[in-house]
């Protein structure tokens, strides 16, 4: 491991020495608490060089996320694991000389440590020791904007925090803050065993209600016959984007990890006139922790429940085969992988990496290539989910006679017209419907087409 860059403190980032005249207006202003993290991914007997590799690189993207400055990153190569403190004397000596060049706030590994664990290299190293689920969770935190949202985060934190407690309290509240200490609140982090207990015992209550509701919506839509479409996927796979351009509407658009957090649900209508509520939901990621997917699991249920999946993925992106497999192993986590799904392979205007080519390429599943950015392939998409969503569909002809213009309504509510004509014999009709669904009302009036006698010269 080397040691942070020889622990120069070159590798921080520092603000210009020459103050612009906007910040000698603002002089006399604090600035905000600067929160310095050094980012570290495990690579142990388990783990290969490239999977530390890409963990490292995700993490430093969550790192940001949750607003954190990067002092450096690394790769910590263990041999053997400590008990006590999971890493080396000598790994953490070292660790201990770059938290002190960098002044850091923090240390973000990509593992997460026992309690004891993370007691003993608090005070060993003598800075906040921040776990991967523990860094997801704070991002949540700030993400959460409804009162649901807020609910379940507060719900996951608490049921991270519940184990850890050790003696006399938190170890997350031996130095200060930042990472990690948002959401709930100190005041509510200090509460003992029983009263967190009581406070998750609440919090489900109040969740449970929420999801009766949700319960109801569901039933009035199957009831009403509105065609759902939930967009699942990886996070930042671009899949508010996508709902933005299919259905025109004002969503939270942003280039960050779990820039979504609670579940958006618009309108749009399909090529064939039927309406759909497309719905979009929480991205997923590798590891996802455990207390976030129970806290999240009434809502993801709705996935369960949506006729059809758009799994959006980053086809650009280098981790796309870890980014499939993990949403489809979530997917069959809550029961939903049996469900019918397009693959929509998103960013294309940023190329496609080798492995969704090869996929794309090869695979026989059902699949769209698309930019949800510069609005490429979306015709292809809203087609695909049009065949897909209604396979006995066919285009048909009526001939109505005017003692039953009453089945016009009807028609109108089950079938997309698309010409009609008042003739003098009846009313003509040229509509997409399935035949079936139409019922057995429209029956003696469809035209049968008449096969064409072949001519001979």
């Amino acid at each position: 491991m080397a040691c942070c860059k020889g622990c120069s403190v070159s590798g921080v980032r520092r603000r210009s020495t020459s103050p612009s005249p906007e910040q000698n207006v603002r002089a006399e202003l604090p600035e905000p608490e600067r929160e310095v993290y050094l980012v570290c991914a495990l690579q142990t007997p388990q783990v290969s060089a490239e999977e530390a590799q890409l963990s490292l690189e995700e993490l430093q993207r969550l790192v940001q996320s949750a607003s954190g400055e990067i002092a450096d990153a690394l790769i910590v190569r263990l041999r053997e694991i400590t008990a006590g403190t999971f890493l080396t004397r000598g790994r953490v000596q070292q660790l201990k000389a770059c938290a002190e060049a960098f002044e850091l706030t923090g240390i973000v590994f990509d593992q997460d440590f026992s309690p004891v664990q993370v007691r003993n290299l608090t005070d060993e190293i003598g800075v906040r020791i921040i776990g991967r689920s523990e860094l997801i969770l704070d991002i949540f935190a700030r993400r959460a904007r409804t009162h649901e949202g807020k609910l379940q985060v507060e719900l996951a934190q608490l049921q991270y925090l519940l184990p850890r407690l050790i003696g006399k309290g938190f170890v997350l509240s031996r130095l200060g803050g930042g990472i990690g200490t948002r959401g709930p609140g100190e005041t509510k982090l200090e509460m003992d065993r029983r009263r967190i207990a009581a406070r998750i015992a609440h919090l489900r209550h109040e969740l449970n209600a929420l999801r009766r509701h949700r319960d109801t919506q569901r039933k009035r839509r199957v009831r009403s016959q509105v065609l759902t479409i939930a967009l699942i996927g990886y996070t930042n796979a671009g899949k508010s984007t996508l709902l933005r351009t299919l259905t025109q509407a004002e969503v939270h658009v942003a280039d960050q990890l779990f820039a979504t957090l609670d579940p958006t649900a618009r309108k749009t209508i399909l090529p064939d006139g039927r309406l759909a509520v497309f719905t979009d939901t929480v991205g997923f990621i590798h590891r996802l922790p455990p207390a976030l997917l129970d806290a999240f699991k009434a809502t993801l249920e709705e996935i369960c429940y949506a006729d059809l999946l758009l799994h959006v993925v980053d086809a650009s992106s280098p981790l796309f085969e870890r980014e499939v497999a993990t949403t489809e192993q979530i997917l069959a986590d809550l029961g939903a992988g049996q469900k019918p799904i397009l693959r929509v392979y998103n960013k294309i205007d940023q190329g496609l990496s080798e492995a969704a080519a090869e996929r794309l390429r090869s695979s026989e599943e059902e699949a769209v290539a698309i930019s949800a950015l510069y609005k490429v392939g979306i015709l292809d998409l809203l087609n695909a989910i049009t065949r897909i969503t209604s396979p006995n569909r066919q285009r048909i002809r009526l001939s109505i006679p005017y003692e039953r213009c009453d089945l016009l309504g009807q028609l109108y509510a089950k079938a997309t017209v698309e010409k009609i004509a008042y003739e003098n014999a009846a009313i003509e009709v040229e509509a997409i419907a399935d035949l079936q669904g139409l019922g057995s009302a429209f029956s003696p009036y469809v035209v049968r087409e008449q096969s064409k006698p072949t001519s001979s010269e």
